[in-house]
């Protein structure tokens, strides 16, 4: 019974229970692309359909990761056979388990917004809220909620990225925004320059119907 109902693998070398990133990762990319999806739907087909069926698995799989087992949650199962040809990354479980209970909090409000279809600003909010997290785990490896253990001043071994552990580099940081705002501003300019030149006369596209043509 203990092998079912726990959080976290023993690994020879580590000290404490770790997840495997990789397998986080994933699982985070396949449920943003599944929620960007549904989100999308609603306003393809005037339904809440998918919208509904996202939300119920997104909380379904939280759920099974915190009271259950991470391994036999639906989306870490299917991650974890689409990486399984690649080397595990190793982090620290404690954190990782904190930042999907925030998950499962924010999918259960989500869920009672969507399937009792109570009209407000929240329900859209909490969905964008959930697709950014999914986003910023699967694309850059961000764990949000995992920072947000460290700044509760817990200790850690081994948390996502190393971020706990690596000391900031405020020169590399301030070069780096300083080309990217570089790099906006001749973006902007560019946009400017065609939009006021060649596309200046440019008429709005009107999308027309077959079902209207007579």
């Amino acid at each position: 019974m203990a092998l079912f109902f726990n959080f976290g693998e023993e690994i020879e070398g580590y000290d404490y229970k770790v997840i495997n990133e990789r397998e986080a990762r994933a699982s985070a990319g396949m449920m943003f692309l599944l929620g960007l999806l549904s989100l999308f739907s609603v306003y393809i087909f005037r339904t809440l359909l998918w919208a509904e069926l996202f939300s119920i698995t997104f909380i379904f799989e939280f759920f099974v990761r915190i009271v259950i087992n991470p391994k036999y949650a639906p989306y870490m199962l299917l991650g974890g056979l689409i990486v399984s040809n690649q080397q595990a990354e190793w982090v620290e479980a404690k954190p990782k388990k904190f930042a999907w209970l925030l998950g499962l909090i924010l999918g259960a409000i989500m869920t009672y917004y969507i399937v009792f279809d109570v009209i407000s600003l929240w329900r859209l909010g909490i969905c964008v809220i959930c697709l950014v997290l999914l986003f910023l785990e699967s694309t850059f490896g961000i764990c949000l909620g995992c920072l947000l253990y460290h700044k509760l001043n817990i200790k850690l071994n081994n948390c996502p990225g190393g971020v706990c552990a690596v000391p900031s580099k405020k020169s590399i940081f301030r070069y780096r925004v300083l080309l990217i705002g570089i790099f906006l501003i001749l973006f902007l300019l560019v946009y400017v320059g065609l939009k006021n030149g060649k596309y200046a006369d440019a008429q709005p596209m009107i999308i027309i119907n077959d079902t209207q043509k007579v």
